[in-house]
């Protein structure tokens, strides 16, 4: 989901008007719970959508109406919140991993030594995946004891002799 820059700067002087002309002129002594500050905030956001604004000749909501067969609705649910994740760029390390905020992942071994971008909720890198040829590849949090534990395949064995050094200590 992509808002033009019209569209962000619309929103951003909606946010600054609601502080303005509503948040700056509270008493938070007047609110005796979560419940009534919400109240109060529906209360003005209601007022403020059903005025005649000067700019636009009549009330946010008649002109919302006006074009609401224009507004454009989400494909699914499902495209709805990927359209909210974070996005980025990561190159998979030579052990199949990478790290999203300090946090390691283990990632598919078909991915090794590939530039793969992964998608994200903050609150939930449990969740999170790689987005590759229009497919998810999930990806989980590296378990440090379970990797430690993991047997490798070193049968060659480093030989000092021929780096110069002694076979004795």
């Amino acid at each position: 989901m992509h808002l033009n820059v019209s569209s962000k700067g619309k929103v951003e002087r909606n946010f600054r008007t609601l502080k303005d002309r509503w948040l700056n002129g509270l008493n938070s002594n007047d609110f005796s719970s979560l419940e009534a500050f919400n109240s109060a905030l529906s209360d003005y956001i209601h007022r403020h959508n059903t005025s005649i604004h000067t700019a636009i000749g009549m009330a946010p909501i008649e002109r919302y109406s006006k074009d609401v067969s224009q507004v454009r609705k989400p494909r699914s649910r499902e495209w709805l919140d990927e359209s909210f994740m974070n996005r980025v760029t990561r190159k998979v390390n030579r052990d199949s991993t990478i790290s999203i905020d300090k946090q390691l992942f283990d990632v598919p071994l078909q991915f090794m030594d590939t530039r793969v971008e992964v998608r994200y909720l903050p609150n939930a890198l449990d969740q999170a995946y790689i987005f590759y040829k229009e497919k998810h590849y999930p990806i989980r949090i590296t378990n440090k004891v379970e990797n430690s534990r993991t047997k490798r395949n070193n049968d060659f064995g480093i030989d000092y002799s021929y780096h110069g050094g002694s076979s004795h200590v």
